[in-house]
């Protein structure tokens, strides 16, 4: 008897064959179904959505990414990177949390401050995807952390996925604090990863307000793909560094802009 075949949910192979297309210029619709192990019908439609999204551009009989930027740093890549910057961020993010309320913390490195930053807070609840914060959380007896189950990414210590993602389908919460790789306007908040977008998107899905907090490095950035456009932000957090212009005109796009 062979092996079973391993059943993928859409989100999981749509990622697949984003990074099959990374590791070649192109692929044909039949590569991609022989390497994903499903009809070429199913990867049509894949490819349809994928471009839909802006990732992949289709060719003759195939497709290619669209997007050449998808290279993902690691969170101890980050961790160090702009630390004053981020730790100004974290601190100024913090004060926005009001005691009694139930916040979301997307995982990463500017969020991290954020949750250093939550020690002064009384009958918090704090929903995290984010495996390396319940030690910084863990001490206060003000704040009672709920950790997101789904598929560890070992790259951003970040659960992600369908179950990640149904399990924040059930939450309301006040505030959402998101981490992002790069914003534009034209393109809003992008990260490099699809998984980790489809469960950002489940953050915001899930809380009344939509807090982003970047440092200035990640601003005129674009990466594969979109988690929010500008338009869904409540609040911007970010460092005095941040390009002025720019503050300018997300606060003409609705964007309420918070420089710490």
């Amino acid at each position: 008897m062979g092996d079973a075949q391993v059943v993928l949910f859409p989100e999981e192979r749509r990622q697949k064959i984003l990074a099959l297309l990374e590791q070649r210029t192109s692929m044909t619709v039949g590569e991609l179904a022989a390497g994903l192990l499903v009809s070429e019908a199913t990867v049509r439609r894949d490819l349809d959505d994928l471009q839909r999204a802006g990732l992949v551009r289709r060719t003759h009989g195939g497709a290619m990414l669209a997007v050449a930027t998808r290279f993902e740093p690691s969170f101890r890549e980050k961790e160090d990177k702009y630390i004053r910057d981020k730790e100004a961020i974290g601190a100024r993010a913090a004060t926005l949390v009001r005691d009694g309320e139930t916040i979301i913390l997307d995982a990463g490195t500017t969020t991290l401050q954020v949750a250093r930053n939550l020690r002064d807070c009384r009958e918090v609840v704090v929903i995290t995807n984010a495996t390396n914060f319940h030690q910084e959380l863990a001490n206060n007896p003000g704040i009672e952390v709920i950790l997101v189950g789904g598929t560890a990414r070992a790259n951003t210590f970040a659960t992600v996925g369908p179950i990640a993602q149904q399990v924040l389908a059930g939450f309301h919460a006040d505030k959402v604090f998101l981490a992002g790789n790069g914003l534009t306007i034209q393109h809003g908040l992008t990260t490099p990863n699809l998984l980790e977008a489809y469960t950002k998107r489940a953050m915001v899905d899930a809380a009344r307000e939509i807090i982003v907090v970047l440092d200035h490095s990640k601003f005129n950035k674009v990466t594969a793909t979109t988690v929010i456009p500008v338009g869904r932000i409540d609040k911007l957090v970010t460092d005095q560094k941040a390009p002025p212009e720019m503050l300018k005109e997300l606060s003409r796009a609705g964007v309420e802009v918070v420089v710490a």
